[in-house]
């Protein structure tokens, strides 16, 4: 037997395997397989079939995460101190299409992390009101596999396939509910406002890739955007900066940021529950990995002199966004009736403090920006558990259906408020030090920024009005007709894995409030790792440029052929 598994082990195929480090995707061939396995068990028409595909997506969820997990542990971690290893990781995986490093394996882990929680808190939601609950977790996963992609993406075409494996699943859960009115709006509002935001973000993508003459791998294109520099003096930084506006105004939409946000109300207030959970949180991740690898890369193409124009134009586009986000997110949530519609506009509130670290793209304000993604997970999605747990029971989504909650839900009105606080920024939750050390490294980063600031913590004073407003009708309120026809006891048993998401978000929300410097350490190390050169790419392209520059020919050097890297 050993020796079989030797001989597997020495394979071609195996051998590739190892050499494109292809194993260090194993969380999302897990995921992989048991969408394939689910799809299978889904298409049976009984019952006990339909239980087993939501019993393989979350065990195959479960295990995606664990690996997840003990990868990041292995690659990143002294295990006996428990800081990160002094040489950074940086492999590229497949022909450098995905590159593993610490960025990558965070935003990788609270991905699936966050899926597993929406799976577990989604089934009695789905079973209740649809009768084909089980495609959903399927196309939960695919959304989930293309979101990991995404964050790892260092190649144009993975990025896109990425995109597009995140999108289309993403606008099919949108619309589940085929016999609801509202649910098949949003699906249509989201498929139409995703598919021209998708074809803005391919106009940018097809403008980069003429730039570098037929490069595809982010490394590749930022050296041969260094070697226009030298051979063009600059000429090509117009065309450069409307592609980077492209691909913002594209990513801009998937980020919900004003003004690409109205798609957002909408589609959450249409869209199942669970699924409004999703949109809200781990697709918002993944597009901000993304945006942190997009303009990392290509603003290293820039020489220090010109990377300050097109970072001040760049600049200027996150402060337009950042404050539009924040003003028309908070100044429209204080009208909202639908909790749903409510946390939406918080949504959009809360992607305008985040683009503050992008206005002035440093180390350590992207760091911020990380954490606070990490805490915006069990903050939004706990609060999201709790509200399908109270429309499950009362079948409404206004605010005004939660009132007097506390006299017969007492953990859930306790959850809900701590949840709702953290949103807030209140102290002693992940969601006060989010914003404190997002807040602080902007200023400490640009001391003109302080304008800003002010305004993130005015805007903060009015999103404490709405969050306050629902802690209100719940505590102080009489309770309603549909509150008063609950009972204190505990709840059924297709409850109780609602209850656990709610219980492991709210230990998340607080533990990341307790131990936010340990958390911050590992964001600062995925920033400072962040873009390390891959030397075998730019020698393979040094060279490439030292033979045709040897052939005498400067135009030679600029129409390059593009060259398939392989290592």
């Amino acid at each position: 037997m050993t020796d079989w598994i030797q001989a597997f082990l020495h394979t071609p195929f195996m051998r590739f395997i190892v050499v494109e480090n292809i194993h260090y995707l194993l969380p999302e061939l897990i995921l992989l397989v048991t969408i394939s396995i689910g799809l299978f068990q889904a298409s049976g028409r009984s019952k006990q079939s339909h239980d087993d595909a939501w019993s393989t997506a979350l065990w195959g969820s479960f295990f995606a995460i664990a690996v997840a997990k003990v990868l990041a542990f292995h690659l990143h971690v002294d295990p006996e101190t428990l800081t990160l290893y002094s040489t950074p990781v940086n492999l590229p995986v497949f022909y450098d299409v995905i590159r593993i490093d610490l960025l990558y394996s965070i935003v990788r882990t609270f991905v699936l992390g966050g899926t597993f929680l929406v799976l577990l808190f989604s089934r009695a939601y789905l079973e209740k009101h649809s009768s084909t609950a089980a495609e959903f977790p399927m196309l939960v996963l695919t959304a989930s596999l293309g979101a990991s992609l995404l964050a790892g993406a260092n190649d144009l075409i993975m990025l896109f396939v990425a995109l597009e494996t995140l999108g289309i699943p993403s606008f099919i859960l949108a619309g589940y509910f085929r016999n609801d009115a509202k649910c098949a709006e949003a699906g249509l509002k989201y498929l139409l406002y995703g598919g021209a935001s998708t074809a803005v973000i391919l106009f940018g993508i097809s403008l980069i890739y003429g730039l570098s003459g037929g490069y595809t791998q982010f490394p590749m294109i930022t050296a041969k955007l260094q070697l226009l520099e030298t051979t063009l003096s600059g000429g090509f930084q117009p065309v450069l900066m409307i592609a980077m506006v492209m691909l913002l105004g594209g990513i801009a939409f998937k980020l919900s940021a004003a003004p690409f946000h109205q798609w957002t109300p909408d589609v959450y207030e249409g869209a199942p529950l669970p699924v409004t959970a999703y949109l809200s949180v781990v697709s918002k991740v993944a597009a901000f990995a993304l945006l942190i690898r997009v303009c990392a890369n290509f603003l290293f193409a820039l020489s220090p002199a010109d990377a300050g124009t097109g970072i001040a134009v760049l600049s200027g586009l996150f402060v337009v966004l950042s404050v539009l986000s924040m003003i028309l997110g908070n100044v429209a949530a204080l009208r909202q009736n639908n909790i749903k519609r409510m946390m939406a506009y918080s949504t959009v509130a809360h992607v305008g403090y985040l683009l503050l670290g992008f206005v002035v793209f440093r180390e350590a304000a992207l760091a911020s920006v990380l954490y606070y993604l990490l805490a915006y997970v069990y903050m939004n999605l706990g609060a999201f558990a709790v509200i399908t747990l109270i429309s499950l029971q009362t079948g409404r989504d206004d605010i005004q259906a939660y009132s007097g909650l506390i006299r017969k839900k007492p953990f859930y009105t306790l959850a809900l408020s701590i949840f709702l606080l953290s949103l807030a920024g209140i102290p002693i939750t992940a969601g006060f030090f989010a914003k404190f050390f997002l807040f602080q490294s902007v200023i400490q980063a640009d001391s003109n920024t302080l304008w800003l600031i002010v305004l993130a913590l005015l805007n903060s004073t009015v999103s404490l009005y709405y969050y306050l407003n629902v802690i209100r009708v719940m505590v102080v309120n009489e309770p309603s007709d549909m509150v008063q026809s609950l009972t204190r006891r505990v709840d059924a048993p297709q409850t109780l894995p609602i209850l656990l998401s709610v219980v492991a978000c709210l230990i998340g929300t607080l533990v990341l409030g307790f131990y936010a410097d340990p958390a911050m350490m590992y964001t600062r190390g995925a920033m400072a790792q962040l873009n390390q050169p891959d030397p075998t790419s730019i020698q393979a392209l040094n060279q490439e440029i030292h033979m045709a520059t040897m052939a005498g020919d400067s135009a030679d050097v600029l129409a390059l052929p593009a060259v398939v890297h392989q290592r």
